[in-house]
């Protein structure tokens, strides 16, 4: 067949639908909110195996000595945090919290998944300021808590009072989401004993219906995901309600299922919505700033969001070797998708975005 007469019956045959052209591939760095917007984040990219971290060893490194142990790829992750340069990473099918190093692309399951200290359902984790970690664990009904080396120190709970969904840790307490029963205990950080209760399963302001994500900004204040309100609470220490914002709906500053938060330190809260697949960024009064992701295949773009961490800028090469020269990055954002190729994803936020409070 002629060549010609080979690209008219290709032309046809996309003019009918019955071949799909393949989706352009994404060219340069990709920005939010797109040119000729000034960039206020910038995309970096995702991992979903320790193949897509640092090669820790030259192949000749792995001829000589023996190939490294080959670890399991994310399955389902549901949060994910930075902490140095150690990627702590929720997975609830493998139940377990992978451990990547962005710096030099080791990889383990978290060392005191073991014994006592075996995890069951991973559903959230936090770093205090002595880099003790806390995991919620809504199987165990317990919030089992690891030192700085990994290693297993005690397990928090009430197994048939609570079922800790997402924990959030503050200077002297802990903050712990119990998404069935609709409301947020506080525990004593250094004894686990439970202290009080904040809100009760209701729709009015100070009230949850299926919580799921905890933070806590500067000055001690805690957000909270009010999923199944489609809303963010935001609450002093007491339970006082400060501010509300949000309500369902498919508008700009909308949720459809909000669940992934953060805050970083100018205040500025970031939503990760699982319907709509994309975060929106909201000023400290609720004010929407910019969004990013969105559903689809693209590079940027998210599947089913669940977790997101806010951290100051990391001074890790496979992450800064991806920005941009001019681009200036103040925060790494960090965002888990739950299905999809990117599982975890990787944002920088510039220097220069912060409004005004």
């Amino acid at each position: 067949m002629p060549a010609r007469v080979l690209v008219l019956a290709l032309l046809l045959a996309l003019a009918a639908g019955c071949v799909r052209a393949p989706a352009p591939a994404t060219r340069g760095p990709l920005f939010f909110p797109p040119p000729p917007e000034k960039a206020r984040l910038q995309y970096l990219g995702a991992l979903s195996s320790p193949e897509d971290l640092p090669k820790a060893r030259s192949p000749f490194a792995d001829f000589v000595l023996g190939p490294q142990q080959d670890y399991d790829k994310i399955a389902k992750p549901i949060a994910a945090i930075l902490v140095g340069q150690s990627l702590y990473i929720c997975d609830t099918i493998l139940n377990t919290v992978l451990v990547y190093n962005l710096a030099d692309g080791s990889a383990h399951s978290l060392a005191g998944d073991r014994g006592n200290g075996k995890i069951s359902q991973p559903n959230n984790i936090a770093a205090d300021d002595q880099g003790r970690l806390y995991v919620a664990d809504k199987v165990r009904g317990a919030v089992l808590v690891y030192g700085p080396d990994e290693q297993f120190i005690t397990a928090w709970g009430r197994p048939q009072e609570t079922h800790p969904t997402a924990v959030a840790a503050g200077k002297d307490v802990l903050y712990v989401c119990d998404t069935d029963q609709g409301r947020i205990e506080v525990w004593d950080r250094a004894t686990g004993q439970f202290l009080r209760q904040i809100g009760s399963r209701g729709s009015a302001p100070g009230q949850f219906v299926m919580p799921t994500q905890l933070a806590l900004d500067g000055q001690g204040d805690l957000y909270v995901t009010d999923t199944g309100n489609c809303r963010v609470q935001k609450l002093a220490p007491d339970g006082q309600v400060l501010l509300t914002f949000g309500g369902f709906g498919t508008a700009f500053g909308k949720f459809a299922w909000p669940k992934g938060m953060d805050v970083d330190a100018h205040g500025r809260i970031f939503v990760a919505d699982s319907r709509f697949a994309n975060v929106q960024v909201f000023s400290p009064r609720g004010k929407l700033l910019v969004f990013f992701g969105g559903p689809g295949p693209d590079n940027g773009n998210l599947d089913l969001p669940a977790g997101l961490h806010v951290c100051p800028w990391p001074s890790i090469p496979w992450l800064t070797e991806r920005v941009t020269p001019g681009f200036d990055p103040e925060e790494l954002v960090i965002v888990v998708s739950q299905k999809g190729e990117g599982f975890i994803n990787f944002y920088a936020v510039a220097r220069d975005a912060a409004e005004a409070p």
